[in-house]
């Protein structure tokens, strides 16, 4: 006997009923294949894509640009940025962005410049600020470079 949404489905002494979806978030109720390949398939979402203002820790960038793509499942937040300096100007010192969600705790990870030297980079993240820096904790900062980072951390 295949259910139909819902119906009730009858098995010895024991009543099942289907919701076809998970919206009712019920307990007692049993989603139809149908609902949890839908649902599947589509509790992914698409990635939020943003350009946050970007600043030097010391002086300022003349041409400087920011996309960040991020993904928030639950209280993880995935992101990859990629910084491009086109003309940096007086800037110098640590790459710096403001996420949009604010870490748990001090997070830390990697990234690599990627058009001109190839330096490895790393970055930190304390309140909403992302920092960046050469592997090293010198500026990474140049003209023509483009970096690029990616994380993932415990939001609030």
């Amino acid at each position: 006997m295949r259910p139909r949404a819902g119906k009730v489905v009858q098995d010895g002494t024991a009543a099942i009923s289907t919701d076809g979806t998970f919206a009712a978030n019920s307990d007692a109720k049993v989603p139809t294949e149908k609902a949890v390949k839908t649902y599947v398939d589509t509790a992914g979402g698409a990635w939020t894509v943003t350009s946050p203002t970007v600043t030097a820790s010391s002086g300022t960038f003349t041409t400087v640009s920011c996309s960040l793509r991020y993904k928030l499942i639950g209280k993880t937040a995935i992101f990859t940025a990629t910084v491009t300096i086109t003309n940096a100007g007086t800037a110098s010192g640590n790459i710096l962005f403001n996420m949009p969600f604010t870490p748990t705790v001090t997070h830390a990870g990697g990234g690599k410049e990627v058009a001109t030297l190839g330096h490895q980079c790393n970055w930190q993240i304390t309140s909403a600020q992302m920092i960046i820096a050469k592997y090293d904790n010198t500026s990474i900062i140049a003209t023509g470079r483009v970096v690029v980072i990616t994380g993932t951390i415990e939001t609030t």
